[in-house]
């Protein structure tokens, strides 16, 4: 069973949005008091426009797919072997994908202008026949899920201009290292350094 999902907008949570689709896919699998050895292989496919995966100062990792599975911490020659498998596709680095038509798929969705090949062109095709259809719109908006990803947006942007303005006045009034302001605020330390950059310019102009 295969599940494909496409995140236009960075998620929150997105481990646990994989595995709630996993348990969604495991459950559709059986039918009731079926025994759970009758479970089908399972994969799941995120294909996100912006990279998911971020280290402890807030940088991207930039690999163009993350694949995981579930093996063990102590020996990672043993596989739990439970036939299910996830991949993350970070279309921001495209660029790095040695698959030929990957790399084209994850151009398209990354920059929407489809490559030389066959198959994105007719995905161009297809995604501007369906923007085009008024009963997708319909029913798209009444899912809300673009409303439900606008509010979540704007949410975060607003904290995220909090952080900065705190960590500016922090910076003005000497408190703290660099190092320490951005672990304070949930910043990416370059951030910061370019906010003390940009203040010092302005102390010296």
């Amino acid at each position: 069973m295969i599940d494909v999902e496409l995140q236009s907008y960075p998620q929150e949570a997105l481990g646990k949005r994989v595995r709630y689709y996993e348990a969604m896919i495991d459950m559709d699998a059986l039918m009731k008091g079926e025994d759970y050895s009758k479970l089908k292989d399972s994969y799941i496919l995120f294909i996100c426009k912006h990279d998911p995966f971020k280290n402890a100062n807030g940088n991207a990792f930039g690999l163009p797919r993350y694949t995981f599975k579930n093996v063990c911490a102590e020996n990672t020659l043993v596989n739990l072997d439970d036939k299910s498998l996830k991949v993350v596709y970070n279309a921001s680095a495209y660029e790095a994908e040695k698959d030929e038509r990957i790399k084209a798929l994850l151009r398209f969705v990354k920059t929407d202008e489809p490559s030389e090949d066959d198959f994105s062109n007719r995905l161009k095709t297809l995604v501007q026949k369906i923007k085009e259809n008024e009963k997708f719109r319909r029913d798209y908006a009444a899912m809300n899920l673009h409303d439900r990803d606008m509010i979540r947006i704007g949410r975060e942007e607003g904290l995220h201009q909090k952080a900065v303005e705190a960590a500016t006045n922090l910076l003005k009034m000497g408190v703290g290292t660099p190092e320490q302001i951005a672990q304070a605020q949930g910043l990416p330390l370059e951030q910061v350094l370019e906010l003390q950059k940009q203040l010092s310019a302005i102390e010296t102009a």
